[in-house]
């Protein structure tokens, strides 16, 4: 994604080495257990709001492109060309659905 926004090499080399190395560990009792390295996200990583709002906008291109081609429709209607509403707080996202 950082690529395809055609962002300096130099910045998706460091977000790669920084995500491939996170690793975590569970508390039991306030002690922390083994290590572990993630397989996938990047959980709650505070340091990188930024990959959240990217991340962010690719879904939103995703919903606009499925509501362009029909998949489905507004929950309320609205001027045309709107971008379908995607609701986003912190790090939580709520996508509103017309119901059925």
């Amino acid at each position: 994604m950082m690529r395809q926004l055609e962002l300096d090499e130099t910045w998706c080399d460091w977000i790669q080495r920084i995500l491939i190395s996170v690793t975590s560990s569970i508390l039991l009792n306030g002690v922390p257990d083994k290590h572990f390295h993630c397989k996938r996200g990047v959980g709650r990583v505070t340091h990188f709001p930024l990959l959240f709002v990217l991340v962010a906008d690719l879904l939103q291109c995703i919903i606009n492109k499925g509501h362009r081609e029909g998949l489905f429709e507004l929950p309320i209607q609205s001027y045309e060309n709107a971008q379908y509403p995607i609701i986003q707080y912190a790090d939580d996202t709520i996508l509103i659905m017309k119901a059925s």
